[in-house]
């Protein structure tokens, strides 16, 4: 989470991410798993986003819990209607569903993808919020922080957080009462650096937020240096500074509390004036330039799971109130990659899949280490005082998605909804940060609304294109508020169900 609270005009950061159980065994995936962190309950970290939202609720909010889940556990109760992308999403992923048979009950009625307009309805993630609820209202008399506190024990270190450790024990799992006893969602400072003659602020380095300021910083002193040129070199020169920030985020980015993260260096106007420099507009890198400590793969032409990348998906969150405070968040977690809890409805996070095996990465397996995720919300501030937060889904490619709205919105000028709807190009060059860690060096993914000629001209430079949708479940997409002197705006990607502008 991102929050800018009006009162004091403070950016800060919640962590909302679960650390790597005190009993994990980074040799064990060597041994056992060939180097590579498996499907189910091995990846299991402790879940770090209910204690972030309480923390949240605590120190920035009015509401109690109850307020805030009643909707949530209504829906659940009663049912919502089933769209596209929840049909679309099963069904890619029902091979995965199926591999763990309360997974396949919670997510599959009937064994198969739910029906789209039919009604779907999760009573036992509803009964888990009944739960939270009364453990509050048991102390509401206490007032609202008493409340919330109660709730936040319920889930990890009551009858909630037994039921998760044993559940985790029978798979043979590493998470304890004493994990789940130990996690505390942190409030940090967050990441920031000047870009465009703005301010742009993202999560730490143990998530690959800061690299969307350095592919943005370094396209800014690329900009600088020799100008726009013209249209068919853009694509080419935004993804050469996505694979170069990239490159930092392999080589440098982990947790800060395990690993020495030279931050200050890597969002400084210096080197981003150096990377920009390597960068020719003549002929595309070929692979992940250096700095890297990641190991190379042996290329082949991706196909479409490989590019589909992790079995994970984010939801975004963003607000302006009507008080000028502005929130972004984005939830992420899947479904179908580890067994889910039975009775309690829903899967603990598996997100410790985003770490790395191999000793040395700054984002290796450690017990107590957070995991580098790739999901992170941004906000921009710019000059004038005008507010641009949120987030989106994508894995890895959330980040160039974000790199390419902003660029075209603040350096070229484009309106935010133009921007957003405006066609992509994805490097395929860095690692995908879920395991197994494909990466396909050289190649870059083009929606296909892109123009032919901009296609022929980075294909002309050495890059290897693969044409995809632009639309789908798989589209990395972006989601927007705006907040100024001019009035608010909200935009939703086109590129997923529901996707549209607000005013």
């Amino acid at each position: 989470m991102v929050l800018r609270m009006a009162r004091d005009g403070q950016v800060r950061v919640i962590d909302g991410v679960g650390r790597w159980p005190a009993n994990a065994d980074p040799a064990h995936f060597e041994a056992a798993h060939r180097g590579r962190i498996p499907m189910g309950i091995l990846r299991t970290v402790v879940p770090g986003a209910p204690d972030a939202w309480i923390t949240a609720l605590a120190r920035f909010g009015t509401k109690s819990f109850a307020e805030v889940a009643e909707p949530a556990r209504e829906l659940a109760v009663g049912g919502f209607a089933v769209h596209d992308d929840l049909v679309d999403t099963v069904d890619l992923y029902a091979k995965y569903f199926r591999l763990f048979p309360e997974n396949a009950r919670l997510w599959m009625p009937e064994n198969k993808p739910p029906e789209r307009g039919g009604v779907m309805r999760y009573r036992d993630l509803a009964r888990t919020l009944e739960r939270l609820i009364a453990a509050e209202r048991g102390q509401v008399y206490r007032g609202r922080e008493a409340g919330l506190r109660a709730v936040r024990d319920e889930f990890y270190l009551g009858a909630i957080a037994e039921e998760m450790v044993r559940h985790v024990a029978s798979h043979n799992g590493w998470l304890t009462m004493a994990d789940l006893a130990a996690h505390a969602a942190r409030i940090e400072l967050p990441s920031s650096a000047q870009v465009f003659g703005g301010r742009l602020f993202t999560c730490g380095p143990w998530s690959q937020g800061p690299a969307l300021t350095q592919t943005l910083m370094i396209y800014e002193a690329l900009l600088a240096a020799r100008g726009r040129g013209h249209g068919t070199n853009e694509a080419h020169r935004m993804t050469e500074a996505l694979n170069l920030a990239l490159a930092d985020r392999e080589a440098f980015y982990g947790d800060p509390d395990f690993v020495d993260v030279p931050l200050e260096a890597l969002l400084s106007l210096e080197l981003a004036e150096t990377r920009a420099a390597m960068i020719r507009d003549d002929a595309a890198f070929g692979s992940l330039p250096p700095p890297s400590l990641m190991r190379q793969q042996s290329l082949h032409t991706p196909q479409g799971d490989e590019l589909a990348g992790p079995l994970l998906d984010t939801s975004v969150v963003a607000i302006v109130d009507g008080d000028g405070n502005v929130f972004a968040a984005t939830p992420s977690d899947g479904a179908a990659d580890g067994p889910a809890v039975p009775g309690l409805g829903f899967v603990i996070s598996t997100r410790g899949a985003q770490s790395r095996v191999e000793r040395g990465h700054p984002a290796c397996v450690a017990p107590g280490k957070r995991p580098r995720v790739t999901a992170g919300p941004m906000l921009y501030l710019s000059a004038d005082g005008r507010v641009i937060a949120g987030g989106g889904p994508g894995g890895d490619r959330q980040l160039q998605a974000m790199a390419q709205v902003l660029a075209r919105h603040l350096a070229g000028g484009q309106s935010l909804a133009d921007a957003t709807a405006a066609p992509r190009v994805f490097t395929q060059s860095a690692p995908i940060s879920t395991s197994p860690h494909l990466v396909f060096p050289g190649w870059v993914m083009v929606e296909r609304e892109m123009p032919d000629a901009e296609v022929e001209a980075l294909a002309a430079r050495g890059h290897r294109v693969v044409r995809v949708a632009a639309q789908g479940v798989l589209s990395p997409s972006v989601c927007l508020v705006e907040a100024g002197s001019a009035g608010y705006n909200a935009f939703g990607d086109f590129r997923r169900h529901g996707g549209q502008r607000a005013g």
